[in-house]
């Protein structure tokens, strides 16, 4: 007998037979049994204790989910608009007046006005003076003008009267400070090339020489005994004694340890007797007739020789003269002194040093004199000693750690 197969047997998809696999045996059951669903589920699991979640199964469902009673706010927007009820509309009150009250009411006190401390009536003040004066010293905006090259050049601007006359702007001048047309202070007082003393001539008379010299002695002098001080705060070093320089003097005799170390003493004082206080008072006596008949002698001998008595006076007019130069330069000095003090940049020009020649390099006549000096350094200096040019001086570099000394072994094997 013939079967017929029904109309959904036709097109059920055809599942091919696999061939049953043998399971016999521990290697072919691992090999032929299917456990990637297995895995799947205990990677699951151990990706959650992983991220510290625990496992879903384990947790509560207050844990797991979460009530929500306020809704999306957005979606009410969307849905129903920020317009308000019709009833809300017509209950808001909508007259600026207030309305009656039954009751009576009663008028507020005044309220007292706010007592200020002292230090904030300053505050205030200084803060209305700090306006003022901004609102005083306010540049106002400029306008922003736009100019074509090409273009034909733009008439000046009117300015109509209230007769109808149009006349021209008045032209407006700037205002230049009034020390931008005066030299300045240093430029007028200090002397543009510096004169030499005479004693720096090639061929210089003695005294004017020997000037320039002991000039420049106490120049030296000066800076030694500024050296000295400095060397004074400096601290002592690690062997307990003071950091000595030698400055080129010579002890041709020096002092021995006996004198250094023996003390003054005074002498005892007792009373004089009488024969002694008359001896001394005898000595006084013939000492004031000497030098009574030493002052006659003095004078006769001056009368008599009037020529050296002339020459006393030009020698002392001569003095009084040097004198009164000596002060009117001092003065002069005085007077620079705030120019040359004054800080007008951050460092200030250091004087040159006196060119002074020995008596042995005097040349006597131009053929033989030798260049001294620098021509350029010396008119640099002399433009920022008068403020032309700023002063500047050479950046002082601090170290930040000290320098640390090692010995090295090659050293210490040749040692």
């Amino acid at each position: 007998m013939k079967t017929i197969a029904p109309p959904s047997a036709k097109t059920a998809p055809v599942v091919p037979r696999t061939k049953q696999t043998s399971r016999k045996g521990t290697k072919s059951w691992r090999k032929n049994v299917d456990v990637t669903t297995e895995e799947a589920k205990l990677d699951d699991i151990r990706e959650q204790e992983r991220l510290g979640l625990g496992r879903v199964e384990t947790k509560a469902d207050d844990a797991l989910f979460e009530t929500d009673t306020k809704g999306d706010e957005e979606i009410r927007k969307r849905e129903f608009g920020t317009r308000k009820l019709r009833v809300d509309e017509i209950l808001k009150p909508k007259s600026g007046v207030l309305a009656v009250s039954s009751k009576v009411l009663k008028d507020e006190p005044a309220r007292s006005k706010r007592q200020f401390s002292a230090a904030e009536l300053a505050r205030i003040e200084r803060k209305q003076l700090a306006q003022k004066r901004t609102a005083k010293h306010k540049v106002p905006a400029k306008k922003e003008t736009s100019l074509a090259i090409w273009d034909a050049p733009a008439e000046p601007e009117t300015v109509s009267t209230e007769n109808g006359e149009d006349f021209l702007p008045p032209k407006i001048e700037i205002k230049v400070p009034v020390t931008m047309r005066e030299q300045p202070k240093a430029k007028v007082a200090l002397p543009a090339v510096k004169v030499a003393p005479a004693g720096a001539s090639y061929n210089p008379t003695h005294e004017d020489h020997q000037k320039l010299v002991q000039e420049a002695i106490r120049e030296e002098e000066e800076a030694i005994a500024e050296l000295q001080k400095i060397m004074a705060r400096v601290p002592k070093d690690h062997d307990g004694g003071a950091m000595t320089i030698d400055l080129g003097e010579d002890d041709d005799e020096p002092a021995s340890d006996a004198e250094a170390s023996e003390a003054y003493v005074a002498p005892l004082t007792r009373k004089l007797t009488r024969a002694e206080r008359n001896r001394q008072a005898r000595r006084i006596a013939a000492e004031a007739v000497a030098a009574r008949k030493r002052q006659e002698k003095e004078m006769a001998s001056r009368v008599a020789s009037l020529e050296q008595l002339q020459k006393d006076l030009e020698r002392l007019e001569a003095e009084r003269q040097d004198r009164l130069s000596e002060k009117r330069k001092r003065k002069a000095e005085k007077e620079l002194a705030p120019l040359r003090g004054s800080k007008a940049h951050r460092y200030t020009a250091a004087p040159l040093a006196l060119e002074v020649p020995l008596t042995e390099d005097l040349a006597g006549s131009l053929v033989g004199v030798k260049p001294e000096g620098h021509l350029l350094k010396d008119r640099f200096t002399s433009l920022q000693q008068r403020r032309l040019i700023e002063a500047r001086g050479l950046a002082k570099h601090k170290r930040k750690f000290a320098l640390k000394e090692y010995e090295k072994r090659d050293y210490r094997e040749f040692q």
